[in-house]
This record gives structure tokens, sequence and C-alpha cells, in this order.
């Protein structure tokens, strides 16, 4: 039998959903917003209309009209039909659930000490003229709140949800009591806000984020940014994509018991789409986007290891395995009947070894030259890779002579050693060979920095520019 939320919108229910001071509008325009969600989702009117499964573009649709955009505010603010649910303000919804505003007020006011301008602001508000990453938020509040709950099992990429059989109880205390005790309101507005700066990263910052401090952030008075290079539009089905694969991915790691999946991928080095079996170990923010870093089948038909692209992961949805299965790669299923299977500290410990993102390839020793002056400014002081070593002319010559295998090779680098000012400043590292990253950052010096070995790597360096070169020649 269906569950029906008659609940009225009293001062307990609206602290649990508000997470947060009702005395603030923000909080409690939040609150009453989720109440009306809840009134709404077990109705007659929501069982209806929403499958038993639904995405929220089907709430959407539902809720708002087919048409209907919320991808931007100004969109949602001029939306022409009058009586959509965008433009209702709280006081419409009380007045359409039955409930006298007048003792609504009275009674909230007896509960908590809330002002008539708090109040005033609240009824006033158009409570669904939000846009769809707000609302969406919304709808992951509910499910940590046991409100709703997630569906995994399912085929797509969408967020699914479901109704609950039995609603919470409403009278614990809120998640965040023992924050309030150790974080003033201000501090945790500051928290809140950092942890919107990097919602990029991870699609549960903004639910964490809200549950910590609703407080808008003072544009004015806001000093720190943060702009990050991020291939995944903002609001895009893109960014839909990704965020619910890394929401699956966390489900599996929070689970304790981390299957091997198979997933298809389109690899822009190979240039075509394979299946790939694999276990997820972590995921890293790299080269500006978010890669799966993962042991098993690559798209070069090898067993190692390789970073996955979250974006160019095609697949409808991430398959786990049994580890029984006879596709999983051998060297896999041999790791984990030895209890062998890698972890985050792997990963970590790989990147540490050598310079470059793709900590799985082959490691070589490099020797970089830096003028003086530019040394002194820019490169001096600075966190590059723990493997950078400032090293003296005489320690450069002697890897040149360790380094170099071929004697005219050998010999052009030591004369170009010689020919080189006594001033300049010399460093040798590890590095991870033919690494997108390492390449990039070199070619970003331009004639700042000159590769001395590896031979190969300074050729190609040099072929590059005299291309590029080529390129802004005159005809």
């Amino acid at each position: 039998m269906s569950v029906i939320f008659r609940n009225p919108p009293q001062s307990k229910l609206l602290q649990q959903l508000a997470n947060g001071s009702l005395d603030q509008s923000q909080n409690l325009i939040r609150a009453l917003r989720l109440w009306v969600l809840l009134r709404w989702f077990y109705s007659d009117d929501g069982y209806t209309v929403l499958p038993h499964c639904f995405t929220y573009a089907d709430w959407r649709e539902a809720f708002f009209g087919e048409n209907y955009k919320d991808e931007k505010q100004e969109n949602i603010i001029n939306y022409p039909e009058p009586n959509c649910a965008c433009h209702k303000t709280t006081r419409q919804w009380l007045v359409e659930s039955n409930i006298s505003v007048d003792e609504w007020r009275h009674s909230l006011g007896k509960q908590i000490p809330i002002t008539d301008a708090v109040l005033d602001t609240s009824l006033k508000e158009r409570l669904f003229a939000q846009v769809r990453k707000s609302l969406q938020s919304d709808f992951d509040l509910l499910v940590s709140r046991n409100w709703l709950q997630r569906v995994t099992d399912v085929a797509g990429r969408s967020k699914q949800y479901r109704r609950v059989e039995k609603f919470p109880s409403i009278f614990h205390q809120t998640e965040n009591s023992n924050l309030e005790n150790f974080l003033t309101p201000k501090a945790q507005a500051y928290v809140s806000s950092a942890l919107g700066m990097f919602s990029f990263l991870d699609p549960t910052f903004p639910v964490l984020a809200e549950q910590i401090s609703e407080e808008i952030p003072d544009e004015d008075n806001h000093r720190v940014f943060l702009y990050v290079d991020y291939v995944v539009p903002e609001s895009s089905p893109m960014q839909d994509a990704v965020d619910q694969i890394q929401s699956e991915l966390q489900e599996l790691w929070d689970s304790g018991q981390i299957p091997p999946l198979l997933l298809t991928y389109r690899s822009a080095h190979q240039n075509l789409i394979k299946e790939c079996v694999v276990y997820p170990v972590c995921i890293y923010f790299m080269e500006r986007a978010k890669y799966l870093c993962a042991y098993g089948s690559t798209p070069k038909d090898q067993i190692s290891w390789y970073k996955y692209r979250l974006d160019r992961i095609i697949s409808k949805r991430i398959e786990p395995l049994d580890w029984q299965d006879p596709r999983i790669p051998q060297l896999l299923r041999e790791q984990y009947a030895e209890n062998r299977l890698p972890t985050p500290k792997t990963v970590n410990a790989m990147l540490k070894k050598a310079w470059g993102c793709d900590f799985y390839k082959e490691t070589a020793l490099m020797v970089l030259r830096f003028e003086r002056d530019f040394h002194q400014s820019y490169i001096e002081g600075i966190s590059i890779h723990n493997s950078f070593t400032l090293i003296d002319c005489d320690r450069a010559a002697t890897l040149i002579k360790q380094y170099t295998p071929n004697p005219v090779h050998r010999k052009t680098l030591l004369e170009v050693l010689q020919s080189r000012p006594t001033t300049d400043v010399y460093y040798q590292l590890s590095y991870r060979v033919t690494d997108y990253y390492v390449v990039r950052w070199l070619r970003a010096l331009g004639s700042k920095v000159e590769v001395l070995i590896p031979w190969q790597l300074r050729e190609d360096m040099a072929s590059e520019i005299q291309l590029t070169m080529n390129l802004y020649k005159s005809l």
C-alpha cells in the first residue's frame, strides 16, 4: 500500500529538513521546499504521474511541464505559464495544503526564535524558482535523510529514485548539531563555501555543503576563489553522466565489497571503442579531467594499470562482475585470490616515484637546464615534483656520459653543456616516459627550459618546436 505524507510544516519536521537554524530565512525556505516535495511525492498526484522508479527529469516534466527549462535562472523567472509551480510562493503552497497561514506563523513563532521579517520573506519566496543543480541536490538531501531511496540496480546513467515504504522519525536531533557546538554560523558558512568551490570533484560535495550551512556567501566580501580548467561543461548531460559514474563507483567503494567492472571506453589515443574489465581503485583529477585509476584489461589489449577519463566511459551503466567470470584477466583473479588487490596507496606511491600523471608508465632520468634569472623568478622554491633535485654542471656532465650510450649524441650534448653560461641552473629528476602532462609542461616554458637528456625527448621537443615555427613562417 502506498504511504501518504500529510505532516504539516511544524518546527520539528522543518528543523530536520533544514539541518540548520530555522531563524535564517534561507534555511527555512529550503525546509519548506523539501516539505512541499514530500507532500507531492507521497500524494495521489505524485503516485499517479511518476513510475515506481523515476529520474529527476521524470519529476521535472510532471511537476512543472513538458518543455520547462531549468538550466538558467532567467528562464525560470520569465517562464510564461503563470500557474506553473515555479511561480508559486510559500503562502500559496500553504493555502493549497489547507493550512492557515496566520496559525502556522503563530505556532512557529512559539517554537523557535524567529522574527517577523524572516517569516515575511519566507512567505513571499517562490520556492521552486531554482536551477536544476539546486533542485537535484534537494533530491540527494532527501536520500541522505531516508525520505527517498536511490536505485542502483537499473540500466541508464541518470540517477533513479523511488519512494520509501516507511518514513523516518522526525524527532531525532539534526545531524550537524555537534558541528554547531564547535563552529560559529560564520565558520560553518565558510566551510560550506569552501566545499562548494570543489563541487566539480565530487557530486556529494554540494549536498554536504548545504548540510553544513545554507548561508549565502557575501559576494562583496568573499575573498577566495578557485578557477579550474575542467573539460566537462557545467550543468550538462555530460556532467550528469560523469556524476552518475562517480556516484556508482563511490557506492561500490563504500560497500566494502569491490567487484571487478565491465565498462565500455572510447579511447582517444587508440581511436577506438573498447570493452575493458577492470578493478576500480580511485579517482584522480588530472590534466583538466577526472580519471578512474584501475587495474585490468586496457584499451591497448594489455593487462596493466590505466587511467580512464570519466567522460569517455560510454557504458550505459558500469556492470559489476562476479570474480569467477571468465572475462576477468587471470592476473587480476590471482591478485584477488592472494588478497593482493591494489589500493589508493599503491597509486599514490607510484605518483610520488616519478613526475607525470601516467603513473603506470616506465620511468627514465631527465636533466633540465634553466637560465639563472628565470630560475630565480619562477622555479626556485616551488614544488614541481619531489624527484626534482638541484645539481651542478659537473654532475650534469656525468649524467650525460652515463645515460647517453650513443657516442655522437654524447659528444654533442657535452659540447652543448660546455657552451652554456656558467650561471645556468640544472636539475635531475625521474619522469614517466611519453607522459603528456610532462611534455605539455615543457612546451609551456618554451625557450625558458632545455632538455639535455634523454636524447630522444630532446629531439622530440626540437622537432615539435620546428613544426610550430614552420606554421608562423611567412609564405
